[in-house]
């Protein structure tokens, strides 16, 4: 296996890192560029592992920090708090679309990959993302969605929404460093703007076409499993697939820094490996 950095700029200027991995040279792989989440970043807990075995399996395999993610150039730590208060979902789906186009000039692992036979990999915020995107760009041949959320009005924010028009922000908690991370009004406004049109996640669902596998942790205290089932009701279901991971949590038993793979986690991993064999290798 070969890893390489890269770093690209969006529409904004603004700085997306990542890394690829790719199972050798002077061949041509299907992509799968992976998603995360919500105050996580591209190197959190279990992400450098799933990235690894999916490229042991002949997939490249792209993550990426989100523009807005708060992680800055030491890849390790939210040095990048002004990005992360201004972040919206329509940042997120643009530094996506940034990702896929940079891929197809050959500026993130030059002409390694079949860029017709690409696949999204997004967990938690960053599945419903990769719901959105796989909605609106034909060149999203499957997906798979790890605790995926099904809408963007989040009762946090929504339980806040008074004070945050007040006070011109909001502080969310880093359970894990227990930081009080600011988030600006760009949010709130874009959700307000959007949330019923183009980042309606429901929606975008019904509008996919690729093969969709729908993974949710049954104890999930992030996002409730019942949004997987919303997804799933909405998705065609001809080409979707729900798989419910029970007795399960967020992160699948996993945690950061990782301490390795959690049963739960090489459960989900088993099922997503052969999703993406059966759309992305036939």
């Amino acid at each position: 296996m070969v890893l390489r950095d890269f770093k690209v700029y969006n529409k904004n200027k603004d700085p997306i890192r990542g890394d690829v991995c790719i199972p050798e040279l002077n061949r041509r792989f299907p992509v799968i560029i992976i998603c995360h989440g919500f105050k996580g970043f591209k190197d959190w807990g279990f992400f450098p592992y799933v990235s690894e075995v999916l490229c042991k399996k002949g997939f490249i395999t792209v993550k990426f920090n989100f523009s807005g993610s708060g992680i800055g150039e030491d890849l390790r730590e939210f040095t990048d708090m002004d990005r992360f208060a201004s972040n919206t979902y329509s940042r997120e789906i643009d530094d996506l679309h940034c990702v896929l186009d940079e891929l197809e000039k050959g500026r993130i692992c030059e002409k390694l990959g079949y860029f017709d036979r690409i696949g999204l990999l997004g967990h938690s915020r960053g599945g419903g993302i990769a719901v959105l995107k796989a909605a609106a760009d034909k060149r999203i041949r499957t997906l798979v969605t790890w605790n995926a959320i099904s809408h963007v009005e989040r009762r946090s924010f929504l339980d806040e929404l008074p004070r945050w028009k007040r006070q011109g922000y909001i502080e969310i908690a880093n359970v894990r460093t227990g930081r009080m991370m600011r988030l600006g009004t760009a949010l709130m406004e874009d959700i307000q703007k959007y949330g019923q049109t183009k980042l309606n996640v429901l929606k975008a669902a019904g509008r996919i076409d690729a093969p969709f596998l729908i993974i949710h942790a049954e104890k999930d205290e992030s996002v409730p499993v019942r949004e997987a089932r919303e997804i799933f009701d909405h998705s065609n279901q001809l080409r979707s697939r729900l798989e419910i991971v029970q007795g399960s949590g967020h992160t699948f038993g996993c945690v950061h820094p990782f301490e390795g793979p959690a049963p739960d986690l090489k459960k989900v991993l088993s099922l997503t490996k052969d999703w993406f064999g059966n759309y992305l290798q036939s």
